[in-house]
């Protein structure tokens, strides 16, 4: 793919190496973008010895496992038959995705639709959504299936195998597309495309028992959405799929949906461009995609008043695992403008700094570090600290590219993106005028529009401006019955050209 017109990447940026695999293994099986995922998330990895393809048994094995996923299912599984399959995140760590996924089942309930929601038991907001089901949806509208639970004993032993073989077979066929190009995944990232194979499994189980219209999955490459989403363009049924975040990397692409409900313009454009750009690489005809733009999707956007006496600065800390964008965020950038935002002191006369909600990934020490050294102005915002509640205390925000930034300043607050030699994506390119600046200006813009009450409000105004460019009138998407109704309504032309 030529990424010239979409990102801005650093020479040792791993984004473009793997959107070569990308376009490798989709031209060899549009099936292995299930395993686009996993195969992101290890890029940058020291990679693996050559491994060996699967032996003439693991061959006959898994023949033999492919005879038992057959058999399996027949007569085990209750059939269902309805309007709308409802496919949300198979994650359950972050509070505001939990909540779409209440918010969207009661919308797609609005419009008297019959849903199947394919929700794992051990899934903590079940409980939730039993209980705002039980209130406000009549008896019987909407089904809840655990895609993941066996149907008996034999079938707890048998699956299990089933995944693992069929993970095994795609990680090995992934390697014989990859190797002779010079890709090689790293080694443990097998663990990972086994994981995911637990759903494409599951998936494989049941998509036979289940009959439906129309397709609504929370992301249209996730684990999970993507087995079903591809299930329902080969049935020529349309799927309507959702913004993951700020589009920062190649994973969105190829987009298997025909209604992509995006943040805003620029989003959708950009995809648009990204999606075209990838099947011109792939050499097939680019499916028709319906990009609709809609409006901020799960976190909350806030109406705050000026809080130019707060004299607070927020600062948002991005992950770079694998250092897969090329950009190390602990010895540039952010971490140095903090530095020495805080060695000038004054103004702001408070540094908040708020970690990615993927704490697991980050280098947290230099961040302490700067804690340590200046007790009484710097704080580390704690994980129990919702990103509205840091949002309310603050006067302006800094980062590089994180979604927390475009939320900021649709909320209202004065919003710095920080622009390096490294890396940068046009899905963010509206809040280019006024909002993104090289360190040394953004110190000063910093230090300026905290100490003069006048910048500071033609700061605030260019923040909802731009904001409302990314979001589509600066709002946050309503998912009621009235959305829901125009989006599964699909004319002829449309429902012909997403089976094509």
């Amino acid at each position: 793919m030529d990424l010239t017109e979409l990102f801005r990447l650093p020479e040792r940026s791993q984004i473009a190496a793997f959107a070569e695999a990308q376009v490798q293994l989709y031209r060899h099986d549009p099936r292995l973008q299930d395993y686009f995922l996993p195969l992101q998330l290890s890029f940058g990895l020291p990679s693996a010895s050559k491994i060996a393809s699967l032996s003439l048994a693991d061959r006959i094995r898994n023949l033999g496992m492919k005879q038992a996923n057959r058999i399996i299912p027949s007569g085990l599984r209750r059939k269902y038959k309805v309007d709308v399959l409802y496919c949300p995140t198979p994650y359950y760590s972050r509070r505001s995705e939990n909540h779409l996924t209440i918010q969207t089942l009661l919308g797609l309930a609005q419009t008297g639709a019959t849903v199947l929601c394919l929700l794992p038991q051990n899934s903590p907001c079940r409980t939730e959504i039993k209980i705002q089901l039980e209130a406000q949806v009549q008896s019987g509208q909407i089904a809840l299936l655990d895609p993941l639970a066996p149907t008996n004993a034999l079938a707890a032993r048998v699956i299990p195998r089933l995944a693992r073989h069929r993970g095994r077979s795609a990680f090995a066929e992934i390697m014989d597309v990859l190797q002779p190009l010079g890709i090689v995944p790293p080694e443990n990232s097998r663990s990972a495309v086994e994981h995911i194979a637990q759903f494409v499994e599951a998936w494989s189980l049941i998509e036979q028992s289940v009959e439906f219209d129309a397709v609504v999955s929370r992301c249209h490459w996730l684990a999970l959405c993507s087995p079903v989403g591809r299930t329902a363009i080969q049935r020529g049924k349309p799927v309507i799929t959702f913004q993951q975040g700020v589009i920062d990397h190649t994973l969105d692409v190829p987009v298997s949906a025909s209604r992509y409900i995006s943040f805003g313009d620029c989003s959708a454009r950009f995809l648009a461009s990204m999606n075209r750009e990838f099947f011109r690489a792939v050499g097939k005809t680019e499916p028709a995609v319906d990009f609709v733009p809609g409006g901020c999707l799960f976190d909350k956007l806030l109406n705050l008043p000026d809080q130019f006496e707060n004299r607070t600065l927020l600062v948002m800390d991005d992950p770079d695992p694998n250092d897969f964008y090329g950009l190390d965020i602990h010895r540039r950038g952010v971490l140095r403008l903090t530095e020495k935002i805080l060695q000038a002191g004054s103004s702001p006369q408070r540094v908040i700094i708020r970690p990615h909600p993927y704490w697991a990934n980050l280098d947290l020490n230099p961040w302490k570090q700067l804690v340590r050294d200046h007790p009484d102005c710097c704080e580390l915002s704690h994980p129990a600290w919702t990103l509205e509640e840091d949002l309310k205390r603050v006067s302006a925000v800094v980062g590089n590219f994180s979604g927390a930034l475009t939320v900021a300043a649709a909320s209202g607050l004065p919003t710095f993106f920080l622009e390096t030699d490294c890396y940068a994506t046009e899905d963010l390119a509206c809040f280019r005028p006024g909002q993104m600046f090289p360190p040394d200006e953004a110190f000063r813009e910093i230090r300026r529009v905290l100490t003069d009450s006048s910048a500071y409000a033609e700061a605030h105004s260019i923040a909802r401006r731009n904001a409302s460019d990314y979001y589509t009138d600066g709002v946050n998407l309503k998912l009621d019955g009235f959305f829901f109704e125009r989006m599964l309504r699909f004319d002829s032309k449309m429902s012909q050209a997403s089976t094509k």
